[in-house]
């Protein structure tokens, strides 16, 4: 099974949109992870790891602020993950889960032959994969 098989569509922002403005996005699209930029030009990627580590944990150094004044106030392009780990819609998901593993990272972009990105992969995807396939052919054993 190919990663365009189970990939689903990126959201991008803009760089300059708020932490408070993506998470609502990720709210009301059900997702955890955002792409900074375009499909030509992503610079980042932002994740709800990245709110958590970023802006709560950072703003409860700050006891003046509320949380939500930082949420509004930090943008995207400095709280963003900078580097990013892609794969091409063409590698297998066993390939997938591999580079997951070993970068530490659980969304992976997916690129086209072309270097546009034109997906996302999540760890829970690739595993939802990799388990239906495990079951599919421990019955037909």
């Amino acid at each position: 099974m190919k990663v365009k098989d189970i990939m689903h569509a990126p959201t991008f922002v803009d760089p300059g949109n708020s932490v408070a403005d993506a998470a609502k996005i990720m709210v009301r699209k059900n997702i955890s992870s955002l792409l900074v930029g375009t499909p030509k030009d992503v610079i980042g990627m932002f994740t709800e790891r990245d709110m958590l580590r970023e802006v709560i944990i950072n703003g409860l150094d700050s006891k003046k602020i509320s949380l939500v004044d930082i949420m509004c106030s930090t943008e995207l392009k400095s709280v963003m993950c900078r580097v990013l780990t892609t794969i091409n819609w063409n590698e297998s998901v066993e390939e997938a889960a591999e580079r997951m593993m070993g970068r530490y990272v659980r969304h992976l972009p997916v690129s086209n032959d072309d270097g546009d990105i034109v997906g996302m992969v999540s760890a829970r995807t690739v595993m939802n994969a990799l388990r239906r396939r495990a079951a599919s052919n421990f019955r037909r054993k």
